[in-house]
């Protein structure tokens, strides 16, 4: 007989135990898989990665920099509302703060490229 976490506690239970001895009987999705981690990374947001991508694609094809500037504001502002909620992504910022940098020099310069060259 195997000992499980409980998904409400987190204390040890044997698996085909009847209930929890500190939070009663068990709910009707009781499961042995692990419950994650909190702190643990949930991954990159995708808003970050798709203005990264865009901002470097926009070095070739200057248009694709406006499109940069959305997704990283939009990048930006999900890591600002994750201080008051649980967002599934928390790491990309750099990438999100890249891109806007990226595009804010590349559409000046191609403008003057091309109206003063």
């Amino acid at each position: 007989m195997s000992l499980v976490a409980c998904p409400k506690c987190q204390r040890e239970v044997a698996e085909l135990g009847s209930e929890c001895p500190t939070c009663g009987p068990p709910g009707p999705n009781r499961s042995s898989a692990p419950v994650p981690d909190p702190i643990e990374s949930r991954g990159y947001c995708y808003d970050a990665v798709a203005s990264f991508s865009l901002a470097i694609a926009s070095v070739l094809i200057w248009p694709l920099a406006i499109l940069a500037v959305v997704y990283g504001l939009a990048a930006l502002r999900t890591f600002r509302d994750q201080k008051n909620g649980d967002h599934r992504a928390d790491r990309g910022r750099w990438m999100a703060v890249t891109a806007l940098v990226v595009s804010f020099v590349m559409v000046p310069l191609v403008v003057y490229v091309v109206v003063f060259v």
